[in-house]
């Protein structure tokens, strides 16, 4: 019934925004047509969210620093009331932010403009109340369990998951696995994991080395900077085994395989690799 996805903004002010006042190409419509908010005003967050930065002095810089972090929990179609699902994102956003200790402000902007209603969820990076940054290991893992248990609540279907890390597969690509033939998105999965495990074994976890072991295995990484979302996206291009020149953007491969998921990955192993230290130490 409900899908959901995970990503950080270095404007926290772009993405509510874009949540909140952003219009439809076509007929210049506002998409938003249900908002909430935790600990703030989802008319005014912007304003909200920065004073709380200012105050703590932490993530102040636009364009540099994370903001916010996002959640996107998409549903199938229009069968349902848009303002249940809107409760549905305030719901999660409550319960993550109960995970999280408490104390963070969040949005909830329900679309309505495509085929299936979606919600934009942000969160502050600072907390309201005691100045500590969003921190939430294994993130998308968590925000699953809780989407997935509220939408049981409501009454409807839980959507059955992709076993594989955080994959995107369409339905010619999962004939192509039964049948065991060459699917050319997982051999490509397959480098960007080696990439990956290179990187945080030989302990240095920033995303040029990381870009490094990709190109030493033949991919090679294309960025591009969304104005609107302030979020950095990525795209690869290789040669598969039969020669053939591919090219695919993050989305196509799962949010793991995205530039937020690389950078996050990294970031927690460090963090891991850092905890790992002081235990040894202590």
């Amino acid at each position: 019934m409900a899908q959901t996805k995970v990503a950080s903004s270095r404007s926290a002010t772009a993405s509510i925004k874009y949540g909140r006042d952003g219009k439809d190409k076509d007929t210049s419509e506002k998409k938003c047509i249900a908002m909430s908010g935790i600990n703030c005003d989802p008319s005014n967050a912007e304003y909200e969210f920065g004073v709380v930065r200012k105050a703590f002095n932490k993530a102040k810089d636009e364009g540099k620093d994370i903001q916010a972090h996002l959640i996107e929990q998409s549903f199938k179609g229009h069968d349902i009331d848009s303002f249940e699902v809107n409760q549905m994102g305030y719901e999660l956003a409550e319960r993550l932010n109960k995970e999280l200790g408490g104390g963070f402000q969040a949005v909830v902007y329900t679309h309505g403009n495509t085929n299936n209603y979606h919600n934009h969820i942000v969160f502050n990076a600072v907390n309201l109340e005691d100045g500590h940054k969003y921190h939430c290991y294994q993130e998308k893992k968590i925000v699953e369990r809780i989407n997935d248990a509220i939408v049981r609540e409501h009454g409807y279907p839980v959507i059955e998951k992709n076993k594989e890390r955080g994959t995107s597969v369409t339905i010619k690509e999962q004939k192509l696995k039964d049948k065991g033939e060459y699917v050319w998105k997982d051999d490509l999965r397959e480098r960007i994991d080696k990439a990956f495990g290179k990187t945080k074994d030989s302990l240095h976890f920033d995303l040029e080395r990381f870009k490094a072991h990709l190109t030493d295995l033949g991919v090679n990484i294309r960025e591009r900077f969304n104005q609107k979302q302030q979020i950095t996206r990525f795209s690869y291009d290789f040669i598969d085994q039969d020669g053939k020149q591919r090219v695919t953007r993050e989305k196509n491969l799962g949010v793991d395989y995205g530039a937020e998921g690389i950078k996050y990955g990294l970031e927690q192993e460090r963090k891991s690799y850092e905890q790992f230290k002081q235990q040894q130490s202590g």
